[in-house]
């Protein structure tokens, strides 16, 4: 009885592990994406989707660029 409770512990330990690692592993990636779409509108370029054939919009732009994380 005592060991099925250890092992439940257990495993709901590794379950809240695992469900921190993939929230923060896609935060990460959601951050980059942003990070790189701020970069190009900074550099003037396109902001990066594939469906996006117009340049940035002025208004878009300093959007984009006001959420550059970078230095």
């Amino acid at each position: 009885m005592q060991i099925a409770i250890v092992l439940g512990l257990v495993l709901v330990i590794f379950t809240a592990a695992a469900a921190t690692v993939a929230w923060e592993d896609r935060r990460a990636a959601r951050r980059a994406a942003v990070r790189r779409v701020a970069r190009l509108a900074r550099l003037g370029e396109l902001d990066g989707r594939p469906s996006s054939t117009e340049p940035l919009s002025p208004r878009e732009f300093d959007r984009l660029r006001r959420l550059h994380l970078d230095p």
